[in-house]
């Protein structure tokens, strides 16, 4: 390739845009921190905390760097700026510090949860996220690499599917209303915003569990259509209740009226 990056380590770049939800859909957004605000310099590390759902976070561009994983990569490497070339050179060395060569070793289960300590939105082993958020499934991992080409050794376990490579509409949408802010963060980059609640503590409706089900999975365009018609019947929902309070409100207020007209007043 033109850029000196390897078809098999630019799959490896692309993949990790992608669970991070830095993918563009033709190719990694490099000027976005955490919550999508916009990079206007990219002579730098930006270094600014962003606040974006549940969690407030510093990490920036298209692999989703904290500024000291960035600061230890860009020393090693010597490089000058925060600009595409550089945060593709920086991400293929924590790759080899995590003990993946992106030049040869395929995405596999096991290669991915080598580096799942490095990105929280990628599986451990058991498909976790080593950092307790939010994570892409190992299958819809797979599944995006094959779009980019890639072969591995995992490549039998799931069939290939036809679909539309990158983020989904649902998962764009999602994160730009902060709902399930953290989901593309980085090792160590989330702190718990106060604002939100937890939903691991329970007590939320089946409607929110569900909800969560759904974004924590990628399946194209069915999920799209799932989404669009939980948000058509989330939508009834809250107009109906709308609709009751204010009926309620009118009945008190009616009520109070009458209560007023009622009462005797005093007469010379």
């Amino acid at each position: 390739m033109s850029d000196g990056i390897s078809p098999n380590a630019r799959r490896w770049l692309n993949t990790i845009a992608f669970a991070e939800g830095t993918w563009g859909g033709s190719g990694p957004r490099y000027d976005v921190t955490f919550g999508y605000t916009p990079i206007k310099d990219l002579s730098r590390h930006p270094d600014r905390v962003v606040h974006g759902g549940k969690y407030s976070s510093a990490a920036a561009g298209a692999y989703q760097f904290m500024p000291t994983t960035w600061a230890r990569a860009q020393k090693a490497l010597g490089l000058k700026d925060f600009g595409p070339q550089s945060q593709d050179l920086a991400a293929l060395q924590l790759l080899r510090w995590r003990g993946v060569d992106p030049d040869k070793d395929p995405i596999t289960r096991e290669n991915v949860a080598k580096v799942a300590g490095e990105w929280a939105s990628l599986p451990t082993i058991e498909g976790r996220s080593a950092y307790g958020q939010p994570v892409k499934s190992f299958e819809a991992l797979q599944k995006f690499a094959e779009s980019q080409g890639a072969s591995g050794s995992d490549k039998a376990e799931t069939p290939k599917t036809s679909g539309k490579s990158g983020r989904s509409l649902l998962e764009t949408f999602i994160d730009l209303m902060g709902v399930t802010g953290g989901r593309f963060l980085g090792p160590q980059s989330a702190v718990p915003n106060p604002e939100m609640p937890d939903y691991s503590e329970g007590g939320f409706s089946p409607e929110q569990q569900e909800l969560d089900l759904v974004l924590n999975a990628y399946k194209g365009q069915q999920e799209q259509d799932a989404y669009a018609q939980a948000l058509a019947a989330d939508s009834a929902r809250q107009m109906q209740t709308n609709v009751a309070a204010a009926e309620q409100a009118k009945a008190k207020l009616l009520t109070q009226a009458l209560s007023a007209f009622a009462t005797p007043t005093s007469t010379l």
